[in-house]
């Protein structure tokens, strides 16, 4: 059985220390381990902690060690949804295994994928539309 996948939303101020402003950008880090047992849970747990006044989010994974194809397929639908809402979604610090699953299935060319959070935020800031 795996273990439960937690989402931390993680405060604005965080975010505005990696390089301006945190306005319109949300960041939440996920860890755990993300499978079936838990997926539905942690789509859940995703749409609630960003809302409907955000434009981008940075979804940081280094806690999160594994991760199921039902895994992806929320990860998928989240992107769908803030690209629906004329948002980016970007990922950042992949744990190791799970940069190889992003990078095995392709997901690489999907998300934004960044060593650091801090990178992930900055690429957020320069691809805003202008208002």
């Amino acid at each position: 059985m795996s273990t439960a996948v937690h989402v931390s939303t993680v405060p604005d101020d965080a975010v505005a220390a990696s390089g301006g402003p945190a306005e319109g950008v949300s960041l939440l880090a996920v860890s755990g381990e993300l499978d079936y047992t838990n997926a539905e849970r942690f789509r859940h747990d995703l749409l609630g902690s960003i809302g409907s006044d955000r434009q981008h989010l940075v979804i940081d994974l280094a806690g999160l060690s594994f991760c199921d194809s039902t895994g992806i397929r929320v990860f998928l639908a989240i992107r769908k949804l803030v690209q629906d809402r004329g948002g980016n979604l970007a990922i950042a610090d992949p744990h190791p295994r799970i940069r190889r699953i992003f990078h095995l299935t392709g997901l690489t060319d999907a998300f934004a994928v960044h060593p650091t959070v801090e990178d992930a935020v900055g690429f957020l800031r320069r691809n805003e539309d202008p208002a």
